[in-house]
């Protein structure tokens, strides 16, 4: 009897026609038990469990229906396509909406140690001038002109976009949602929530959601900020939020785990269930990984991976509300949705894409004081990954950069080559074999510590002999 793994369930496969032979080359197989071993290929997205026996020198013997599960682009480099590996219709959707995010200054009133943008030293520090938004919103005009149906919506970004000096900018802006009635999102770390409160409160019509920064618990903020630097002092922070909350406004609440904090995972989860905030609709807990996607923060020794984070949040798993989002799963994203293990995760990317930036199924722009045009977030402020400027970039028709297996050999051979396509983009370009090592040994480490476990689990519920 054979298995696949769809919902944290196991759904028996009917096995019918002649027994083939088919080589392992570029999928991913271990023993789980006596009777059963683990079979992944990833260039399918598929999760099997078969007969151990059936299973030497590097061949499975399976029925003929079955070996469609097991194509792979090293064996039948003609079944894989783009055309075949992507939603349509969802491409289709990403013309109808627009997201842009007005990096307004790249100054910052923190030096966060793990900061992907503060780290670049060459950043241009100056805010946007009243003169350069009127440029932005011009041809924001123009694009709303052109195409009255476009769902269009903005962000405010930075550098840190509440600093007092960004006012009047902030002013216009917000000025400009209400006459167009455009939602706007802000990214701040919230040290100056409580000097812009009042207005943020008056124009919570036109905003969407804040997101803030709280990485530890009160009383373990001095110690933390010693090796993170995010000096947002969490008590005030929290009063503050609660301030905003009961005023309606969304609040968006992001953690990013590393050595400092995952300890306190649970904990953070049980003050904000005990206080109240998972009962409230206008509150989300977004869980992020701080992560070093240029390889140049030095902070290397408090990373932790992905399956850190998870191990923490299954520990949790029957608790989950709907409002506690994971944020930082990438390449094993398809085997937690299997597991249904995602918590929640809000991407929009493509089944074979590593993350949303290198999906087509979106469109995403940050636009910086210089009308510089981004796409990543990652990138924001550094001129080597600006795609164009505002005013003759046509944000609507651009096409970004999209990547899967199929644009790296490497890739098309690996075992894991369809669940990670290469990895980060960023990370890849610098230093792929870096990249690629990480990933596998992620991989690895989820595949022993989450998906064997989990699947021995799902064969004792159905009464199989495990070791």
């Amino acid at each position: 009897m054979a298995y696949e793994v769809v919902n944290g369930t196991l759904i028996p496969i009917k096995e019918k026609g002649q027994i083939k032979k088919i080589p392992l080359d570029s999928i991913y197989y271990r023993n789980l038990t006596e009777d059963y071993a683990l079979v992944i290929n990833s260039f399918k997205n598929k999760i099997l469990i078969v007969d151990a026996s059936c299973i030497r020198n590097n061949m499975l013997e399976i029925s003929e229906e079955m070996e469609e599960l097991l194509v792979t682009p090293t064996r039948y480099p003609d079944s894989f396509s783009v055309d075949n590996l992507y939603d349509n219709q969802k491409i289709l959707n990403a013309y109808n909406s627009i997201y842009i995010s007005f990096a307004i200054t790249y100054s910052c009133n923190l030096r966060c140690s793990y900061c992907f943008q503060q780290q670049y030293k060459s950043l241009v520090r100056k805010p946007i001038t009243l003169e350069e938004l009127e440029e932005t919103l011009a041809q924001i005009s123009i694009l709303i002109s052109d195409n009255p149906k476009l769902n269009i919506s903005f962000g405010l970004f930075g550098g840190e976009p509440l600093l007092p000096q960004n006012e009047p900018i902030i002013d216009r802006i917000f000025q400009y949602c209400v006459e167009h009635k455009i939602k706007i999102d802000i990214t701040t770390n919230g040290i100056f929530l409580p000097f812009f409160a009042k207005k943020l409160i008056i124009h919570r019509g036109i905003i969407s959601g804040i997101a803030i920064t709280v990485n530890t618990l009160p009383e373990n903020y001095e110690e933390a900020v010693k090796i993170t630097k995010v000096a947002n002092n969490t008590k005030k922070l929290l009063k503050i939020t609660q301030v905003l909350l009961d005023f309606g406004l969304t609040i968006d609440v992001g953690t990013n785990f590393d050595r400092t904090n995952i300890d306190n995972l649970i904990n953070l989860f049980n003050y904000f269930k005990e206080h109240g905030y998972f009962s409230k609709s206008n509150f989300f807990w977004n869980i992020g990984r701080v992560d070093d996607r240029f390889f140049d923060s030095g902070y290397d020794d408090f990373i932790v991976s992905e399956v850190d984070i998870l191990l923490e949040l299954i520990k949790i798993r029957d608790n989950i509300p709907d409002n506690l989002h994971a944020g930082f799963i990438q390449t094993c994203q398809n085997l937690t949705d299997k597991l249904g293990l995602s918590f929640n995760q809000r991407q929009n990317k493509g089944i074979y894409n590593y993350c949303w930036n290198v999906s087509p199924y979106d469109r995403v722009f940050y636009i910086d004081n210089e009308l510089n045009v981004f796409r990543c977030t990652v990138t924001v402020g550094r001129p080597e990954y600006i795609l164009g400027n505002l005013k003759t970039v046509d944000l609507l028709n651009y096409q970004h950069e999209t990547r899967t297996f199929l644009d790296n050999s490497n890739c098309k051979s690996c075992v894991i080559g369809g669940f990670c396509s290469g990895g980060c983009a960023l990370s890849a370009d610098i230093d792929f074999q870096k990249q690629c090592s990480w990933e596998l040994q992620e991989f690895e480490k989820f595949v022993d510590l989450i998906l064997i476990p989990e699947i021995v689990s799902l064969l004792g519920e159905l009464n199989v002999k495990s070791v």
